[in-house]
């Protein structure tokens, strides 16, 4: 499995927004980025090559395994920023901030902690995200990678 740059995981993470919303087109990225059409272009080559997403001329597909990377992306995301404001009680506008920056630089294993302790402090009794989330693509009970069970 290869680590993205944090780049690469913007635009994955952005390539997933827009297909919530319907149609992935290069404008709609570029929109959504506030990006020229050539550097999401640029990117979605490499994303390509990293058979995170399909791009063929008039066709802009994620696989399955980058949508469960973008996914992965936004759990970070939104762990590290309940954990900032909740708890830390820092304005959001920095943490949004922060948390974009730190989620490049964290592994799984200490975001699934975080993730435990936040669930902990904040008493909240549900999953904060999906168990099927895990950025690592487990065969075993247990991620090799980051620790957490993985319920087959």
């Amino acid at each position: 499995m290869n680590i993205l740059t944090a780049s690469e995981a913007d635009y994955l993470k952005a390539i997933y927004l827009v297909s919530l919303k319907g149609e992935i087109r290069v404008t709609k990225i570029a929109h959504h980025l506030n990006y020229s059409k050539p550097s999401v272009i640029r990117a979605l080559k490499n994303l390509k090559e990293l058979k995170l997403i399909i791009y063929e001329p008039n066709l802009i597909e994620m696989t399955q395994e980058g949508k469960r990377r973008a996914k992965d992306i936004i759990r970070r995301d939104n762990i590290l920023k309940k954990f900032m404001i909740d708890i830390l009680e820092i304005v959001e506008e920095v943490a949004i901030i922060d948390s974009e920056k730190i989620k490049h630089a964290v592994s799984c294993y200490t975001i699934t902690k975080l993730e435990e302790y936040v669930r902990e402090i904040l008493n909240i009794k549900t999953e904060i995200t999906e168990i099927n989330d895990c950025l690592y693509d487990c065969n075993n009970d247990v991620c090799t990678i980051c620790g957490r069970f993985i319920e087959k």
